[in-house]
Formats: C-alpha cells, structure tokens, sequence
C-alpha cells in the first residue's frame, strides 16, 4: 500500500503468504489501513492487528517487494533472511533526488501539453515553468506537514493566476491543465472504478469520492486564481468555458509520437521506475498509445479505443510479466496514467462553476465511462493471460 500495490489484490496476496507460513488469518485491506486478524482454530481465539500505512507511489520498492515476495513463495529464502531483505528496502534512499523530481514536474507539464492537451510549442514552455511551480510546492509539502492539506488548492490557485496572465501569449486551458496535470484524479478514479468492479466496495467508493473532490478542488483552484487576475488587471480576460481546448492550436498528431516517449519517461520517473525499466516502459505504453491513436484517430471509434488500447496495454504487460518475471503492474502504470481521463473531470467541474451545467455532466459522465472502458480492457487481459488466476505467483498485476 505504501508503494502503490492495488487493493483488490493486496489481501489475496496477504492470505496466500499466510497460507504459505502456516498462519490463520483474515485480512481486509482499507485505503490507509491493513486489519489483519490472527486466529487459532486449537483454542478459538485470536488477535487483530491494525496497521495504518499512508498511500504513494513507489514502484521500485514495490517491484523489489514482489520478487521478494515470489522468492518467499517458492522457498528461495527463509522468513528471517525475507525481513532483514524487506527493512533495508524500506529504509533505502529514494532512487532520484529531490531536484530530479522538482525538474521531471516540469518536464512532464511540457511534454503533456503537446500530447494530451494540444498545446503548441509556446504553450509548453510556458507549461513548463508552470510545472516547475508546482514542483518546488511539492518539495515544501514534503517538508512541511501543515502545508499537505493546502498543496492541491494552492497549486492549482497559483496556476490558474499565472496562467490567466499567460493566457496572452499562449492557450490557458493547455497550460493549467498540463501544469497540474500530476494532481489530476484519472488515476485514482480508475483505479476506484477497478475496485468496485472486483467488489471492494469501500476501498472503491472511498477513491471515487476522492478522484470527484480532488477534480473538483483543482477546478475551483483554477478558477478563483483567474478571478484574482481578473481583478488585479480590471478587465475580464477569460470567463466561460474556462478550460475548453478548441482554442488551442496543437501539433500535428505524427509529432506526438515525437514527444510521447519523453512523457513516459516522465511518468516513470514520477512514480519511481528505476532507469533500468524505462525501455520496457516505453515499448509497453507505445503499444497502447498507438493502439490508441489508430482506433481513435483513424477509424473514428471514440468508446471503444479506451476499451482495445487498455486490453492491449494489460495484455502485453502481463504476457512481459509472465516471462521476465518483472512486476506486470509497475509495466503498465505509466500506460494506464496516458490513458486515464483525469482533465476531462477538472474540465467538467470547471463548466459547472462556470454556469454551464450541460457541457459539465457530459464531461463528468465521459470520465467514468472512460474509466470503465479501462477497467473492462485491463480485466478482459488477466481474464486472457491467467484465465484461473496467479495460483502460484505473488506476482502484482490488475
């Protein structure tokens, strides 16, 4: 949970590695929070444990957590020998610095605003800097623990003020959207969505509360930051559809496939992929992204490229995990994150603010589909690769 292991499979996998250490136990596994109850069928009594964990994203350390897992599984290290193995993980220093994350802030923001928002080459460099904003407010949050529960708001305020000063000379709506776009919810309400669908009722409404009230956050953010310039510069400068990409003036579409593998890395470097995974990383979401752009782009089929892009992606993730013994989930995540429609409910919340409650239930309604779309491809590729699922592996995929 602390590295971003999806809850539908932890308390699987916690049962199977109590099964394998001869223990009884019932496990429930919470956003935040493990219930782990040890019991003993000789005098029928037992013991609950409640550990509280915070949730991030690390895939090095869950990636290097797994293979100690699967080596615990099939008896290639003992229990003692695990748990020292399993402290010097946890204790070990982050892979990239802090100025390597501070710097990759800004070169996602770049990157994402010619992929994903439309942006043009003016629009992102000013993403850039932008991004680079945001960045130096993550390391103080991180610093700071008072500072956590104003990070998002204030991000998105200060964005939305300095961008609606830009808006000059570049397209507010790329711009804001790429320089937040590591707040956006997609993933959350993703993965949200997934755990529903699997029957994780509380862990799945819980994040799809959140993914709604961080979307809604950042929207608001946005736009009192474009009424305080608003106000300093005496003139109405952007009202309306706030966040509408039609006047932007992107690139043509053969150039992303120019600037996509950049943005992967990015993501890579976001959620802690060790450098050494950043090829595989990259063939994998370049599958699915031209997956993608083919259904979408070529044959006009809007619903259903979410739907085939995300099979593809999960499939070849977890046919790569099979042979290589690599963690399937940490494969696919920078795909996923491409795929996942966080603007589209910022952009829908920011329509609602701006009176235009039509245009702000569509977008909202076109998030969860998406979102199911992906849930339905991801699940449609584990169904494919393991048909009775991991009976013996303790391997993390969807």
């Amino acid at each position: 949970m602390m590295y971003g292991s999806p809850l539908h499979h932890l308390e699987n996998n916690l049962i199977r590695t109590a099964q394998l250490l001869d223990l009884e136990i019932t496990a429930s596994a919470l956003p935040g929070l493990i219930l782990i109850s040890f019991e003993d069928s000789l005098t029928h009594t037992s013991e609950t444990k409640i550990i509280r964990c915070t949730n991030g994203w690390d895939m090095h350390r869950l990636d290097q957590t797994n293979q100690l897992l699967r080596r615990v599984v099939r008896s290639n290290v003992d229990v003692d020998q695990a748990i020292v193995e399993l402290e010097q993980i946890i204790t070990a220093p982050p892979i990239y610095a802090w100025y390597w994350q501070v710097l990759n802030w800004g070169i996602l923001s770049w990157s994402l605003c010619l992929v994903c928002f439309g942006g043009s080459w003016h629009d992102s460099g000013l993403a850039l800097v932008l991004g680079l904003m945001g960045g130096v407010l993550s390391l103080a949050a991180g610093k700071f623990s008072g500072y956590t529960n104003l990070f998002e708001v204030s991000v998105s305020i200060l964005t939305g003020l300095f961008g609606a000063a830009l808006s000059q000379w570049g397209c507010f709506a790329a711009i804001s959207l790429s320089a937040t776009a590591v707040l956006l919810p997609g993933l959350v309400m993703t993965t949200g969505v997934i755990e529903l669908s699997s029957r994780h009722m509380v862990s799945g409404t819980v994040r799809v509360f959140y993914a709604l009230l961080l979307a809604f956050i950042i929207a608001y953010g946005l736009l009192i930051g474009v009424q305080i310039y608003n106000k300093i510069a005496g003139n109405l400068l952007l009202d309306g559809a706030l966040l509408g990409l039609t006047q932007c003036h992107p690139l043509t579409r053969w150039s992303w496939f120019g600037t996509f593998p950049i943005g992967i890395i990015n993501i890579a470097v976001l959620v802690n992929i060790h450098w050494r995974h950043w090829i595989s990383v990259t063939v994998v979401a370049g599958i699915c992204y031209g997956v993608f752009w083919l259904f979408k782009f070529h044959l006009g089929l809007d619903d259903l490229a979410p739907v085939v892009a995300s099979f593809v992606l999960g499939l070849v993730a977890n046919i790569w995990s099979k042979f290589t013994g690599q963690t399937a989930y940490m494969i696919l995540l920078p795909g996923e994150m491409f795929l996942v429609p966080g603007s589209v409910g910022v952009r829908g919340f920011s329509s609602l603010l701006s009176k235009e409650g039509g245009q702000g239930l569509t977008l909202a309604l076109q998030m969860i589909t998406t979102c199911l779309s992906i849930m339905i491809g991801l699940f449609a590729s584990s169904f494919i690769v393991y048909p009775r699922g991991k009976q013996n592996s303790a391997l993390v995929t969807v």
